[in-house]
């Protein structure tokens, strides 16, 4: 079963738009269902108010904690409220794990409720399926904060989970992506190819691959235009033009921001100033669990590239789309954006290096001594981020279920 569910929901609103009351109706009746089942309470955001600060600080989960008073200026704007509520659409093999990881330590720290898998152990949100209620682990409140975990893009339900939370996503290059979420997911070894360069001789026949796999959903969302699957396009509409202009709408619409993988950096801070955030909130590295090869060397070749883009026109549509929404955007800001897009790769890099040798076991005698890391000029790490920092999602998300105040287990 693919994710038609979420792509009807596309449909409905231009359907609304051609006076259609059938969308309507099943809009209302689906939301007094929600409200009748999970009898769900609107709690207003708490005002937070944050004192100015300066210099590099100190970055350990306490002083963090104690920084919740900072209260940050964005240029051209007065002062602005930190965010805590935000839908993370964390699409596959295109670096949404760091992104997710950020989400998790941010809400982790600030005692934050986050929309979960319902199984333990699990890293996905009713995915592949279209996210329902019935796959995720109720609140005991019916509140929630933050879905960051994978999840199909379906804004009819997700609205009435986290209604007027901002939106965000990140694409990448398909080009790499493609190649490295095949290599991950062994998506070789599931169909049976035993080529030396299994990638290519997909590509030489993908449809018939497919066509193996068209009743196994996981990796059928896989093997075409992941990235557009994961914002709720249904594989049946990869050739419909229509179909993919109504996607990008939808996306300028309701995506706040949608982040590209090659440039992290920029994208993040582009984040921070959206949520009201201070950089030591986005601070990451790329962490144990994923410091490796994202695919076998083998050979690329502009036909094989030129195959890979074919095969995943929508992301390759989406991507080159919204990679020019961000730079627009960019730009728009002017230097004093990419001053503090360089003020942040320095304090990232303090703590990427600090961590780093903390991993590494090199550092062990100052773990917790409170001295700091690098030069001297570099904000404190303590050895409890750089662990959180490392910690896979789904490995953290069994920590944030395991607190009894937050969540109904014992109904499931």
């Amino acid at each position: 079963m693919f994710a038609a569910s979420c792509t009807r929901a596309l449909r409905c609103r231009g359907k609304l738009r051609q006076t259609s009351a059938m969308c309507v109706l099943a809009a209302v009746s689906w939301a007094a269902f929600y409200v009748f089942l999970t009898r769900k309470i609107f709690v207003e955001d708490k005002d937070v108010n944050r004192a100015a600060s300066s210099g590099l600080p100190v970055l350990t989960l306490g002083r963090l904690a104690e920084d919740r008073n900072h209260q940050e200026t964005i240029p051209g704007s007065r002062r602005c409220e930190e965010q805590t509520k935000i839908v993370f659409i964390s699409v596959h093999m295109a670096k949404g794990d760091v992104v997710t990881n950020i989400l998790q330590r941010f809400g982790d720290l600030r005692n934050l409720t986050f929309v979960l898998p319902k199984e333990e152990g699990d890293e996905n949100t009713g995915w592949p399926q279209c996210f329902q209620t019935n796959h995720m682990l109720p609140s005991r409140t019916g509140s929630y904060d933050i879905l960051c975990n994978h999840a199909v893009y379906n804004p009819r339900i997700m609205n009435l989970v986290m209604p007027k939370a901002p939106y965000v996503t990140i694409l990448r290059r398909p080009e790499s992506q493609f190649p490295a979420l095949f290599h991950r997911y062994h998506l070789a070894q599931r169909m049976g190819i035993l080529a030396s360069d299994p990638l290519k001789e997909f590509l030489l026949q993908p449809g018939e691959y497919i066509h193996r796999f068209s009743s196994l959903a996981s990796e059928r969302a896989l093997l075409q235009n992941p990235q557009a699957y994961d914002l709720g396009l249904d594989p049946e509409n990869f050739e419909d033009e229509d179909a993919m202009q109504d996607l990008i709408r939808d996306m300028e619409t309701n995506f706040h921001l949608v982040m590209i993988a090659e440039y992290m950096d920029e994208s993040l801070v582009l984040l921070k100033r959206q949520m009201c955030w201070t950089l030591d909130d986005i601070v990451y590295f790329e962490p144990g669990f994923q410091v490796k090869t994202d695919v076998p060397d083998h050979p690329t070749t502009d036909i094989l590239h030129a195959q890979l883009r074919k095969w995943n026109n929508v992301d390759v549509i989406l991507y080159q789309h919204f990679s020019k929404v961000l730079w627009k955007r960019i730009h728009e800001l002017g230097p004093v954006f990419q001053e503090e897009v360089a003020e942040f790769r320095r304090k990232n890099a303090a703590v990427r290096g600090y961590c780093l040798r903390e991993r590494d076991g090199r550092r062990r005698r100052h773990r917790d001594d409170g001295e700091p890391a690098g030069d001297g000029r570099a904000p404190l790490v303590d050895s409890q981020l750089c662990e959180k920092i490392d910690t896979p999602v789904s490995e953290y998300s069994n920590l944030l279920r395991s607190r009894p105040d937050h969540y109904l287990r014992n109904e499931l």
